[in-house]
């Protein structure tokens, strides 16, 4: 695999006018290839606490340095995009990503458990700056919508890849699991930065002065919703569907399985949207069809009406991300600090909308809870306004 060289020679060349398909493809993979080391811990953390004698206290410690982790090296991913390609960045996070499934693949103790996740954590949080600004750079500026919504569907690849090794490495040994990661890893390490031959440049613009308030302007407050959505309000879909409906914890989660493959189309769907219609119009119409959906889900009865509802809930969730990440590429797509940290403070917005949601929930019922929190994609209608313009 190799990233062509109109990816790291953006400083000295004409920016890519057409799409760069082949390269793009590669990029994407490398993402899928992150993404399923990143999640790989979560279906196999029940067989590997057995072996490794571990509580649920001590799981919820390693995933939340996990999370952290992605969420620090964001930033760092970001701030070294002053000074390598995009390119250079995508190997050296696999590179990291193989380093972390070792450590995690020959664990015989819960700190080398935390360091391998750590260091997984890292090498996701790396990759993310580059990997969309090498996305941007690829695809052109007339697909770059869809652009963002295949390299979407990337990140449900490795999900859903991440699941499979998972039920495998359950049934035979979970440390397997992350071997086959190493591997595919090593892959995207040796191939996915343009060969020995690329030279390593940043990209134009990327020592520009970073700017909090850029930061935390559209792109990151339609991510924002997103991450309300996907970290806070969906974790807690199973729980609700056995609680009120009365499913079982397998038939509850079947339904955010199907909500998973809807995210597929989702995705691609959001990112075509935002390339026909526009990016803000995109996120708009989505935050209605959430909202309609998501209010339908908690309110109504149990049944198979409401259990496709909850589903596509889940599911269009999704569409969020590349309409997100179009308008991030085109306000400081160039930055890569301003990349890291868009998605650091998404990252850490949802994970305090989950523990919020968590509290809430216990204090004043989940459905109450819920119902409110399906009510914040409303707050794209104003997030996405159009400006008016003053009469002559």
């Amino acid at each position: 695999m190799h990233i062509v060289s109109e990816m790291t020679d953006v400083e000295h060349t004409p920016p890519v006018v057409g799409p760069r398909w082949g390269s793009f493809t590669l990029v994407c993979l490398a993402y899928l290839v992150a993404t399923t080391g990143e999640q790989l811990l979560s279906p196999l953390f029940p067989t590997a606490s057995q072996e490794l004698g571990l509580g649920i206290g001590q799981g919820g410690i390693v995933f939340g340095l996990l999370t952290g982790s992605i969420a620090l090296f964001n930033l760092a991913g970001g701030l070294l995009l002053r000074r390598v390609s995009p390119s250079a960045l995508i190997r050296i996070a696999a590179t990291v990503g193989v380093l972390g499934s070792v450590v995690t693949a020959t664990t015989d103790s819960f700190g080398q458990l935390i360091i391998g996740q750590i260091v997984l954590g890292a090498s996701a949080g790396l990759f993310f700056p580059a990997g969309l600004q090498a996305v941007s750079i690829l695809a052109g500026p007339a697909r770059k919508g869809f652009a963002m919504g295949i390299y979407g569907v990337a990140f449900s690849g490795g999900l859903t890849l991440a699941a499979v090794l998972g039920a495998l490495g359950s049934s035979h040994d979970w440390r397997l699991a992350f071997w086959v990661a190493a591997g595919l890893g090593a892959i995207a390490a040796i191939g996915g930065g343009g060969g020995g031959h690329a030279r390593v440049k940043p990209v134009r613009g990327s020592h520009s002065r970073f700017s909090l308030r850029t930061v935390m302007a559209l792109p990151t407050a339609v991510g924002t919703v997103l991450a309300v959505c996907q970290y806070g309000a969906i974790p807690f879909l199973t729980t609700f569907a056995v609680q009120r409906w009365g499913l079982s914890p397998a038939s509850a989660a079947t339904v955010l399985i199907v909500g998973r493959v809807i995210s597929i189309a989702a995705k691609v769907v959001g990112g075509a949207s935002a390339d026909r219609v526009g990016a803000k119009t995109s996120a708009r119409r989505t935050g209605v069809i959430l909202t309609v959906t998501g209010l339908a889900w908690v309110l109504l009865p149990g049944g198979l009406v409401t259990y496709g509802l909850a589903a596509l809930f889940a599911g269009m969730v999704s569409s969020l991300g590349p309409v997100a990440n179009v308008l991030a590429v085109e306000r400081f797509g160039q930055d890569g600090m301003a990349l890291g940290a868009y998605r650091s403070v998404q990252i850490a917005l949802g994970a305090a909308a989950s523990a919020i949601i968590g509290i809430s929930g216990e204090l004043f019922g989940l459905r109450p809870t819920l119902a409110v929190s399906t009510l914040v994609p409303l707050a794209l209608l104003w997030i996405c306004r159009e400006a008016r313009t003053a009469p002559d």
